[in-house]
This record gives structure tokens, C-alpha cells and sequence, in this order.
């Protein structure tokens, strides 16, 4: 319910509320001790991708514009960064980069589709985000469900 809420509110403000990313982190933390078995290390990894992932893009923007750039809140919000950290408790390394990825790439193609029929000039990364963990997450319980694998948080 929290992720569909992150979702509606970042596509209709371009924003989130702080509690939102605070109560997946906690959620995010319940889960992961009482069902999904992951170590302290696994979500230390996640951290430090997601760190590298925030310095590259410092990089980045401080060499195209040959000076120190901050792209938090020009390029990317701190609410999609944050809900970046938010979500690494639930995932092993390799699970949590292949979700990374999928869920940028997602972003970018719908982002693009929906850039056809109507100029939209930020991304609302957070909701998508958000509403593709919704949507894994669901996939996960089927697939488990039926067919007895965990797809989501194995390594």
C-alpha cells in the first residue's frame, strides 16, 4: 500500500512525502529479519552500489560542466534517492542491481511512450520505482505461490 501510495503522490506532485521512504525502509527491514534471511553484508553492498551510482553521477555532471555539480534536485531527487536506500534491505546484490537496471531501463522506454503524446520535462523516478517494486513484489508471491520459487530475492 505504501509503494502505490509513493507511486500516486510522486506522479501527481513530482514529489514525496519523507515518511513514505522511512516506513519501506522500516517495512523493508521487518521483512528481511522475520522471512528473507539476508545478512547485514547484503544490504552494506546495496548501499555502496547505490553510493557509487550517486558519485558517478556527481562525476558525471561536474565534468560535462567542467565544475563541481550537485545533481540532486536537477538531474534527481532526493526522494528517488532516498527511496533507492529505502528499498536495499530487500534484496540480495545481484537480485537488487538487476532491479536497478530493469526498473531504470522501465522508466526510461515508458517515460519516452509517454513523451510521444504529451511534453513531460521530469521523471517521476520514485513512483515508477516504487510502482515496479509494487509490481515485482506481486509477481514474486504468485510465482512462489505456484510454483514454490523465491525469483525476487534469491541471489
Amino acid at each position: 500500500m505504501i509503494l502505490l501510495i509513493t507511486t500516486y503522490q510522486d506522479f501527481v506532485s513530482r514529489s514525496i512525502h519523507v515518511a513514505l521512504p522511512v516506513i519501506v525502509f522500516i517495512i523493508a527491514l521487518v521483512l528481511n529479519y522475520l522471512s528473507l534471511n539476508l545478512t547485514i553484508y547484503d544490504t552494506l553492498y546495496n548501499v555502496l552500489f547505490i553510493t557509487i551510482n550517486i558519485i558517478s553521477l556527481v562525476l558525471y555532471f561536474s565534468i560535462k560542466s567542467k565544475q563541481l555539480t550537485n545533481p540532486i534536485d536537477n538531474a534527481i531527487g532526493i526522494g528517488d534517492i532516498v527511496l533507492f536506500f529505502a528499498i536495499t534491505p530487500l534484496f540480495k546484490t545481484t537480485s537488487f542491481i538487476l532491479f536497478f537496471i530493469i526498473s531504470l531501463l522501465l522508466t526510461l522506454i515508458i517515460h519516452n511512450v509517454i513523451n510521444l503524446f504529451k511534453d513531460v520535462k521530469t521523471i517521476p523516478l520514485a513512483g515508477y520505482l516504487a510502482g515496479f517494486l509494487a509490481g515485482f513484489l506481486a509477481i514474486n508471491i504468485i510465482i512462489k505461490n505456484v510454483f514454490k520459487i523465491n525469483i525476487l530475492f534469491n541471489g
